[in-house]
């Protein structure tokens, strides 16, 4: 489980200072840990980097490198941002469920899989978006609009 830092219970990246109660602040903690919200975040950044490594071949190696080192270390700053964002959307006792479903069976399999599902729908958003782009250019260069 995540250890609560400074910043869990006061200003976040996302918002100004929002006061949390230590169980709560626990309890989003443990919430985050289960549900795979760390690797996933970190799992995304590391997708991310890599399409902008290619997007932006102009940006040297050693900047990705270095982005892709600091957002694995700054992860529990991040992840402390995050509190005051659940634990303004749930009670106590909300956040105590969430956290029996990730430790269920059900839960536990979500976990697993959710990376897998992410990437899939990812590709498949990606397919939908060229097929997309294709057919409105195809679309606009029949009307005249583009060449």
């Amino acid at each position: 489980m995540l250890v609560a830092g400074p910043l869990a219970a006061g200003p976040s990246l996302a918002q100004g200072p929002l006061r949390v109660d230590s169980a709560k602040v626990a309890t989003v903690h443990r919430l985050l840990a289960l549900s795979g919200a760390v690797s996933t975040m970190l799992e995304t950044t590391n997708a991310m980097i890599s399409t902008q490594r290619v997007a932006n071949p102009q940006i040297p190696a050693a900047f990705w490198d270095a982005f892709r080192v600091r957002s694995h270390e700054m992860a529990p700053k991040l992840i402390d941002s995050l509190v005051p964002v659940y634990a303004s959307r749930f009670t106590q006792a909300e956040l105590d469920a969430l956290v029996r479903f990730y430790e269920s069976p059900v839960g536990k399999h979500l976990t697993e899989v959710q990376p897998q599902i992410i990437q899939e729908s990812f590709e498949i958003g990606r397919r939908w978006g060229m097929q997309l782009g294709r057919e409105i250019g195809d679309s606009l260069r029949a009307a005249g609009v583009i060449h």
